[in-house]
This record gives C-alpha cells, sequence and structure tokens, in this order.
C-alpha cells in the first residue's frame, strides 16, 4: 500500500505564486487526510538535502548549476523510494481522491502516446522500478545520452515491455501493469494540455490536472546536458569560461528552435 503523503520541491523561504498556492490548495481540499511535506535545501527527516549533495554527483551538479527541474526530478525518485507516497509537482492540481490508486507498486500515466510524465507519481517504499531509476542517477547518466525523467523511464519500461507502442496496449483497457509499474492512460493525470490550447477535458477517470508551468530551456543548460557524457565536467565548466559566446550561440539558436516545437509537442518534450 502507497502511503498518504504527498511530496513536492520547492525552495526553503522562497514565495510560492499564486498558480502554485491554487495547486497545494486542491491537495488539501480533495486529499484532506494526506500529509502534505514540502522538501528544500533545509530538509532532513524524509530527504536529507545536505547529504544528498555529498553523496549523490549528478545531484550535486545539477543542483550547483540551478537546474531546478532535474534537481526535482531526483528527489522525487529518491524521496519516494526512501519513504513511499505520491509526489506531485507544484502545477499539478488534484481534482478527486487519489486513494483508489494507493495499492498499486508504483504508478505513472501518460502525456502522449509515446511516453510517460512522471509530474505525478506514486509509489510504495523500496519499489524495485524507482531503484532501477535511482541506480541510473548513481552512475549511468554520466555515459548515458538521457537526461530527461520521462526519457529515463520509458529507457526501463521499454526493457520490459518490449518496445510495444502504448496504443496497442490500452485498445482493450485504459491501464498497463508491469511487474513493478502501473501506467495509466492520459485521461487519468493529463488529460489535456494548456500549453498547447487544447481545451480542458476530463472524465470519470481524471484525478489530476497539469497545467504546464514549468520552462526550464537555456543555452548553458542545454551545453551541459549534451555533453555530459563526452566531455569531464571540468573541461565542460572551462569551456563555458572561456569560450561561451561562440560555444553558446549554436545552443541559443537550438533552444529557440525547441522552444517552437514544445508548442507542437507539448511541455517536457522539448527538455
Amino acid at each position: 500500500m502507497i502511503q498518504k503523503r504527498i511530496f513536492y520541491v520547492w525552495g526553503a523561504n522562497e514565495s510560492k505564486p499564486e498558480k502554485v498556492l491554487k495547486c497545494i490548495e486542491s491537495w488539501k481540499k480533495n486529499l484532506p487526510d494526506y500529509e502534505i511535506i514540502e522538501i528544500n535545501d533545509e530538509s532532513k527527516e524524509y530527504f536529507d538535502f545536505q547529504e544528498e549533495l555529498k553523496r549523490n554527483k549528478w545531484f550535486k551538479t545539477v543542483y550547483e548549476r540551478k537546474m531546478w527541474a532535474y534537481v526535482a526530478d531526483y528527489v522525487r525518485v529518491k524521496v519516494l523510494y526512501n519513504n513511499g507516497g505520491i509526489y506531485l509537482d507544484t502545477d499539478v492540481e488534484v481534482i478527486k481522491d487519489m486513494s483508489p490508486l494507493l495499492n498499486n507498486p508504483a504508478f505513472v500515466g501518460l502525456q502522449d502516446e509515446k511516453r510517460t510524465e512522471p509530474a505525478i507519481l506514486g509509489a510504495q517504499k523500496g519499489n524495485p522500478f524507482l531503484k532501477k531509476v535511482l541506480d541510473f542517477y548513481n552512475q549511468e547518466i554520466w555515459t548515458s545520452e538521457l537526461y530527461k525523467i520521462p526519457d529515463i523511464f520509458e529507457y526501463f519500461i521499454n526493457i520490459e515491455k518490449n518496445h510495444v507502442n502504448y496504443i496497442t496496449l490500452f485498445k482493450l483497457q485504459n491501464y498497463l501493469n508491469l511487474k513493478d509499474l502501473t501506467i495509466y492512460s492520459k485521461e487519468y493525470f493529463i488529460p489535456f494540455k494548456p500549453q498547447l490550447g487544447e481545451k480542458a477535458s476530463t472524465t470519470n477517470n481524471t484525478y489530476t490536472i497539469h497545467w504546464f508551468e514549468g520552462n526550464w530551456l537555456k543555452p548553458e543548460i542545454l551545453y551541459f546536458l549534451e555533453n555530459k557524457n563526452k566531455l569531464p565536467i571540468d573541461i565542460i565548466n572551462e569551456n563555458l569560461k572561456t569560450n561561451s559566446q561562440n560555444i553558446l550561440k549554436k545552443y541559443r539558436v537550438e533552444c529557440l528552435y525547441r522552444k517552437k516545437i514544445r508548442k507542437l509537442e507539448g511541455a517536457n518534450n522539448a527538455i
């Protein structure tokens, strides 16, 4: 059974915009018997933030580079693996009780026909699927081209489902039970994409709405992500320090292009 806890990530002592506050209010309203826990850089009980900075090279690197989306990616996997519960991005609105999902070993939803979106993620403590992702963050991420958490999830999901298309899998039912993870169709957690101008639409199966407020695409971040498995960090840092104008010129163009693609394909597909 997944514990009745909601985890989210926010900077210590940083004010929250109205949109974030409204989302958190929806959690309190529709999940009144759930504990809501903020993970920040002063946290110790459920996620020892400062100790984790010492322990995990990836986490330390993305934190020091102020890559907040990637900080949150690591936190959600580690905190759920160690404690069990549900993680929510702060742009996720809850519209009904999520307790029917708690019998799953872990759960996530689709954002489209190709990939999952762990903006809404639940898991029992010690979940084996999350252990694979956590191990990836501990070492393999430095030799792999992957860095987006939906792609990392798909990497491990595809090993088990042998690359079968989700459209085929959902012809008979709107969820897929893998050994350690249940994958729900997009109507459960991401029924529409407001960033694409899609009309608000929910079903009886809808638990959440993801408003896709984040935008983390910057040239220096993209340069780091696309070279982390090719160059040592000190070389990346030196290149950015001594030749940043020439290096980032290419990545600025790439960022502009990806932001256009983002509008077409949906948030988090660009970076």
